[in-house]
Formats: C-alpha cells, sequence, structure tokens
C-alpha cells in the first residue's frame, strides 16, 4: 500500500470510528462484558493513542532518527483515570488530533514517509510502518467499540 492508499485508510477509519462513538448511548458507554473495555475506556484509549502517535510523526519528520518512547495501554485507564473522564471530550480531541495529524502527513513528502524513528522493542521503523501500525490500530478498535456497546 502506497503512502497516499495508506493516509486515506488512516483518516476513513479515524472518521468511522468516531462516528461509531457517536452512537453509543450514554446508559450504555460504561457497560463492559468479559473483562473487556468499556466503550467508554475504549474510546478514551483511541483518543489517547491518537496523541501518542501524533508526536511519533512530528518526531519522525522533525528530528533525525528520534526514539519512540512507548505508552503501556495497560497503565494508561488508571494513570489516566478512564472512569472519571468525558467521552464527548475524548471524541472532540480524537477528531482535532486526528485532524491535525491528518493535515500534517498529508503535506509530507514521498521522501519523509521513508524517515527512521527508532522503537525500543521493533528497532528501526519508517513513518510509513508508523502510520500503518496506527491506522491498523484504530481500524481494529471499532470492532471492539461496536461490540462493547451491544
Amino acid at each position: 500500500m502506497d503512502h497516499n492508499q495508506l493516509l486515506e485508510k488512516y483518516h476513513s477509519s479515524a472518521i468511522s470510528f468516531v462516528e461509531e462513538g457517536k452512537k453509543i448511548s450514554a446508559q450504555n458507554l460504561n457497560l463492559s462484558k468479559d473483562g473487556e473495555w468499556s466503550a467508554a475506556f475504549v474510546i478514551h484509549h483511541i483518543a489517547d493513542a491518537e496523541i501518542q502517535f501524533g508526536v511519533r510523526y512530528a518526531n519522525a519528520l522533525a528530528e533525525e532518527n528520534p526514539t519512540i518512547v512507548p505508552f503501556d495501554e495497560e497503565k494508561f485507564p488508571t494513570g489516566l483515570q478512564y472512569d472519571k473522564r468525558n467521552v464527548a471530550t475524548s471524541l472532540q480531541s480524537l477528531a482535532a488530533s486526528h485532524a491535525m495529524n491528518y493535515e500534517i502527513l498529508k503535506n509530507a513528502s514521498a521522501a519523509d514517509w521513508e524517515r527512521i524513528s527508532t522503537h525500543p522493542q521493533r528497532g528501526p521503523v519508517t513513518l510509513l510502518q508508523l502510520v500503518t501500525l496506527s491506522a491498523n490500530h484504530i481500524e481494529g478498535h471499532i470492532d471492539q467499540l461496536k461490540n462493547a456497546a451491544i
């Protein structure tokens, strides 16, 4: 998949995620089944991940071979108090962060997509690989979001 196709997947996945999040009724947002995260937690997680990935994109574009700081998604719900956060705010944050990241990535040159960052576990990764991870991450959580709200 070339970077233009990937960018469209990244963008459409985020838009779909926000649309699905807005469909969930207030009474279903905090329901969880089988030990899975509630829809609210999934929404907060994707909003937080978009910010984390945005920092990775910015560093990849502006720095020479930056080191990626991983985040532990299991620590975020407690550390960032998902149980006290507002879902509408997280959806708005996701939409705004994504719009900014999308604009930045749309302006990236072909050479920029090959810029390298270093992940402590994965080793060298290109901007293309980072955006692929993010697009797949968002896409993977759309079904989880739908299933959490059933």
